[in-house]
């Protein structure tokens, strides 16, 4: 059995079933799922599902409630992601230009403003996917705490505001490891 548990939403008739993003199928509105669950989904029971990138959000029509079905609907679905090529999603748009648009605002904001504060700046590159890209300068660049910023601060803000595994790399990475290596150099002459 698939790991899975039930989280409560503010709509009574919906509840989102957490997943490890591995055993889902593509993100986007489900039109027609394998087994037990496509049976709930095409006779009425299920009104909508929404696979995300962690999670599937189903709502049950009006009438039926969680506390009959609920059972039923968890195993139903625990069967059908043992199945995934079975699944017809219409996808979800890309989230591209709005994981952009989150990264351009947090760096010429609170990111920013945290980089500016130490005498450095991040500089917003591409966006590829979940991957954002950015290039350190001034005092970021070879700062060690610079990867502290970017994945503490920039990357973990991120996968908070647009829900996506998002992963920030740096296009020159910090200098501090070679920096560390040369003053041990210096301390053992």
């Amino acid at each position: 059995m698939i790991p899975i548990h039930a989280t409560a939403t503010a709509d009574p008739q919906q509840l989102r079933w957490v997943i490890a993003a591995d055993r889902l199928p593509a993100r986007g509105t489900v039109r027609k799922a394998p087994g037990r669950l496509g049976a709930l989904l095409d006779g009425g029971v299920i009104d909508e599902m929404v696979v995300g990138t962690g999670d599937v959000l189903i709502t049950l029509r009006l009438g039926n409630s969680w506390r009959e079905l609920g059972d039923d609907v968890r195993e139903a679905l625990c069967d059908a992601l043992l199945d995934q090529a079975a699944w017809q999603v219409d996808l979800a748009p890309d989230d591209t230009a709005q994981l952009a648009a989150i990264a351009a605002e947090l760096l010429a904001g609170p990111i920013g403003a945290l980089a500016e504060s130490h005498g450095g700046s991040i500089e917003l590159v591409s966006v590829i996917g979940h991957n954002v890209n950015v290039r350190l300068s001034g005092a970021c660049h070879g700062c060690p705490a610079a990867a502290a910023t970017l994945h503490d601060k920039l990357q973990r803000e991120l996968r908070r505001r647009s829900g996506q595994n998002v992963t920030v790399c740096s296009e020159n990475a910090s200098a501090a490891v070679p920096l560390a290596k040369k003053l041990l150099s210096v301390i053992v002459r």
